[in-house]
């Protein structure tokens, strides 16, 4: 009797082992686990090109469905009955962030300073970035800045010096942050991502991370030094398109803006003091572009076109909006609650299009007439409002 339940305890004791051993795992070494219900997780992202949609989530999830296609036999079931496709992701964290370059390119940011690849509309991924190797830049470039002021400083005169010592300061207080933070880890989350063609894109995230790469994903460079950020602000959301135009947004009321992909930047203060979490654009009948940003608590503020000046829009909803999607000749927004606010065609007025409220929603992208939500619970769709 006693050999039996040994071995019942020792098997006991290694699936322990083993799953203990698979807990402590580095998530950005560990695969995300293929998962029956995968579609009714927490889906953090949605973008589509067409009418292929990917949504990205918890845990590495990343879901891909073509809305064009019949369901196929099998896949992960949403909420709706949906079947949808869970990718191979070799990492587990929380994803962020994902954007179509063209029809089989796609790529995918997240925690830990995550930066994902994928060459096959995104049925695998690949990793070719992450937050142990922007610690590394970012600590290098926070040193040279150090070492250059103290060079400047040593070489000064004491009235010289005298005006130098604040600056000094922050580059030292700068430095050793940049360490203290690369001793806790890749800790610091990727929150968006966009290229503008097959080499050429850039990646924002938390404490003023910027990252571009020329070469399709295989080398990334920190390019922070570009923008006036020395409190090192988030960056939560990023929009480029094919004019150059490129719109930071950020935390108190910021927005950085570059007109020539990335070269140059100007920082725009809107005179807001929370979170923007996106921007929207567009253009009137000279092409000029109408930017939009919006955030927490319902906020959303307009930038002419040609003009220097924000200014608040009224709005129908005191919840955050979490996407703005430019639809025909107005600008869509959705809130937290799954509601749908809409400008009017000059983009001077906003109202309600749809009341109906939901759980919590993450991100929203368009295929055809169809609105596809990411959030709690996984994917979910809305018509278009006419």
């Amino acid at each position: 009797m006693s050999k039996p339940l040994l071995r019942v305890g020792l098997f006991a004791l290694g699936l322990c082992v083993s799953q203990f051993s698979y807990a402590l795992k580095d998530p950005l070494d560990l695969p995300a686990m293929q998962a029956p219900k995968a579609a009714k997780a927490l889906a953090l992202n949605v973008t589509s090109l067409g009418t292929n949609v990917l949504m990205v989530g918890e845990r590495g999830i990343v879901l891909k469905r073509d809305f064009a296609v019949t369901d196929a036999a099998q896949g992960v079931k949403d909420g709706e009955g949906k079947v949808w496709t869970q990718a191979k992701v070799p990492v587990s964290v929380n994803l962020t962030g994902v954007v179509f370059v063209n029809e089989t390119l796609a790529f995918v940011v997240g925690h830990d300073g995550v930066v994902l690849k994928s060459t096959d509309a995104g049925a695998t991924w690949i990793k070719v970035f992450d937050g142990i190797k922007a610690n590394e830049q970012v600590v290098a470039a926070a040193k040279k800045k150090m070492d250059d002021i103290q060079r400047r400083y040593d070489a000064a005169s004491a009235a010289e010096q005298d005006k130098m010592n604040e600056a000094l300061e922050a580059a030292t207080f700068a430095f050793e942050d940049a360490e203290a933070g690369a001793r806790f880890g890749p800790a610091r989350p990727m929150l968006d991502v966009w290229f503008k063609d097959a080499n050429t894109g850039w990646v924002v995230g938390s404490y003023g991370q910027i990252f571009e790469t020329g070469d399709g994903g295989v080398n990334w460079t920190l390019i922070a030094d570009r923008l006036n950020n020395p409190d090192f602000r988030h960056y939560n959301g990023l929009y480029g398109d094919e004019t150059g135009l490129l719109l930071i947004s950020g935390e108190a009321g910021r927005i950085y803006r570059s007109n020539d992909f990335g070269a140059t930047w100007e920082r725009m203060d809107t005179g807001y003091i929370g979170h923007f979490y996106g921007t929207a654009v567009m253009r009137n009948a000279a092409g000029e572009p109408i930017v939009f940003a919006y955030g927490f608590g319902g906020n959303v503020y307009r930038l002419g076109a040609g003009a220097t000046q924000w200014w608040k829009l009224n709005s129908p909803s005191k919840e955050s909006f979490v996407q703005g999607l430019t639809v025909d000749k107005v600008v869509l927004f959705v809130d937290q609650k799954g509601r749908l606010v809409s400008t009017d065609e000059s983009g001077t007025v906003l109202k309600m299009v749809s009341s109906a409220e939901g759980k919590p929603v993450t991100g929203m992208a368009q295929v055809n007439k169809t609105l596809v939500l990411s959030g709690q619970n996984g994917p979910r769709t809305l018509d278009l409002p006419r």
